[in-house]
């Protein structure tokens, strides 16, 4: 964290990733997606739009600057031009793309989960096809903007040691309440995880189906 002494209130910001929980984000993203549209990113050409654009401009990063300092957003008309772009300058890594990392495992409030196995798909129970379905299904929700539900996808693939792969609805919403608290940095580096994880479960069960056919057999249908 960094601090900055802004109208005479101590304010501290995060630099990094790891410094952001995923509820503080969530929180974030909501308040960015309004001025994210299509019509937003387009080059106006009249002056009028110009104008309305910069406004909007200015506009949201006054709530942006209100957001991680705690500050209201009258207080923040007050600064100094050359302070609030030092705070914007800091809070830059939040635009910029995160470089995952390879992981295996995490920890949060205690607890240590383990990410799901690689070869998840060989091991053919009815519960590993489920868990698969359930990770097709939140992925693609995800691709979609649904980004809220990334907590419950982990608590539904991320194990504890020894575990079996089924866990009750009540465990389940217990631990995606307790994912929330997890840093952006551990949450870029499960996700990246998961959707190679994704992609290979999909490369292994369309092998699956090729080799049951040259046997002439029926391939099992994924429920």
């Amino acid at each position: 964290m960094k601090e900055f002494l802004m109208n005479n209130k101590t304010v501290n910001l995060p630099t990094k990733w790891e410094e952001i929980n995923w509820k503080k984000f969530l929180a974030f993203s909501k308040l960015v997606d309004g001025y994210t549209d299509s019509e937003t990113k387009k080059k106006k050409s009249k002056t009028e739009d110009e104008w309305k654009e910069a406004i909007k401009v200015l506009d949201l990063n006054t709530k942006i600057l209100s957001f991680w300092t705690g500050l209201e957003v009258d207080e923040i008309g007050q600064w100094d031009m050359k302070e609030a772009e030092d705070i914007m300058n800091c809070l830059a890594f939040v635009n910029s793309k995160y470089e995952p990392i390879e992981i295996s495992s995490f920890k949060v409030g205690g607890e240590e989960f383990l990410l799901p196995r690689k070869d998840m798909m060989a091991t053919s129970s009815f519960s590993r096809y489920i868990e698969a379905e359930q990770l097709e299904i939140h992925s693609n929700l995800i691709k979609e903007g649904r980004i809220e539900i990334m907590p419950r996808q982990i608590a539904i693939l991320c194990k504890k040691v020894g575990e079996g792969s089924k866990l009750d609805d009540d465990e389940i919403d217990r631990r995606a309440k307790l994912f929330e608290q997890l840093d952006m940095a551990t949450i870029w580096d499960v996700a990246f995880f998961l959707n190679k994880l994704e992609q290979g479960l999909m490369t292994s069960f369309l092998t699956y189906q090729a080799v049951e056919m040259q046997k002439g057999e029926e391939p099992q249908k994924v429920l």
